[in-house]
């Protein structure tokens, strides 16, 4: 009787020995292929006459066969069914698991890079953390501006430091100017740092260091979440040693009126606002006023940013 596993394939010479049994000539119980008709229920021992066979009807023995095997699909098919718990299981793992994806995937031209970073970033949902140790050509701020203030409005965070050069770039100047108004935070950093885009805490992208070539173009594209957990600590240790953006006379501050110099130099020893106020004898609203023009002058969003700008511009000033 076939079940799970049969074989319907005919040994040779088991055709011949069926032709033969349906010839109603006598076989040996050695003949080719006899015992795998037997199992196919092709032919069977005759009743009345021992040591001869007869030969079943084929059609009825293929149909048999054919029942049974759309049976086992369909019992198959209902245990495969169950499948798709255990998929949902794993996409539930996936989300919680401590990696994620391949490493990392080289990106050998410039263009590839160029191209796999625009396609992440339009993907952006929460943050885009950008450090840029060189300008960018005109082109490339061209080519960004659009995209980057079309994140900005529908609510992306974007973090953008560059090396405090960069303030005397006309074309840095003019993107910085832009993308502030939107809502970009931008700062400078003095010394050497990486070059790197971080995109939603998930994928990042960085030179190909792994090359040692200075001019090497290539790229590396990371998806593996410690390493971008990794970039992206080491980003945010950067950023907070950054001071904001501030390029031209913003650095100096002989721009100050001397009572927005009084409050600064206050705030600096120490004093809160309210004591400041009764020291110059105003209200807080007017400390409050000026120190927003501070941070309007300066594209800064808090005293505390104003604070970092005015204790290191005294520094170098004096």
């Amino acid at each position: 009787m076939p079940g799970a596993g049969t074989e319907y394939t005919l040994p040779p010479g088991a055709e011949e020995t069926y032709s033969h049994i349906v010839d109603k000539q006598a076989v040996p119980d050695d003949a080719p292929g006899l015992r795998k008709l037997q199992e196919l229920r092709l032919v069977a021992p005759h009743p009345a006459e021992p040591g001869r066979y007869i030969a079943l009807d084929a059609q009825l023995a293929i149909r048999g066969h054919m029942q049974f095997e759309q049976e086992a699909l369909h019992r198959t098919a209902q245990r495969m069914a169950g499948l798709a718990a255990l998929d949902r299981l794993a996409a539930r793992h996936d989300e919680a698991r401590y990696w994620s994806g391949p490493a990392s995937e080289y990106l050998p031209t410039v263009e590839l890079v160029a191209a796999r970073i625009s396609d992440a970033v339009s993907r952006a949902t929460t943050e885009v953390l950008t450090a840029q140790p060189t300008p960018r050509k005109r082109a490339v701020i061209d080519s960004v501006m659009e995209r980057d203030i079309g994140l900005l409005t529908r609510g992306v965070r974007m973090q953008i430091l560059y090396h405090e050069s960069t303030r005397a770039n006309p074309h840095a100047r003019d993107y910085t100017r832009e993308v502030q108004a939107y809502g970009a935070e931008i700062r400078v950093l003095h010394g050497p740092f990486s070059q790197l885009i971080c995109i939603d805490s998930r994928e990042a992208f960085i030179r190909n260091v792994a090359s040692g070539d200075p001019e090497d173009m290539s790229g590396w594209h990371v998806r593996d979440l410690a390493a971008v957990t990794y970039m992206r600590d080491a980003y945010l240790t950067d950023w907070t040693r950054a001071e904001p953006w501030a390029p031209g006379e913003q650095r100096r501050v002989g721009w100050l009126t001397g009572r927005q110099k009084v409050i600064l130099q206050l705030l600096a020893e120490g004093w809160e606002q309210e004591k400041i106020a009764r020291r110059l004898e105003v209200t807080p609203r007017t400390v409050a006023k000026h120190l927003a023009a501070i941070r309007a002058h300066l594209g800064m969003k808090t005293t505390a940013q104003v604070m970092v700008w005015y204790g290191r511009t005294l520094g170098e000033e004096g």
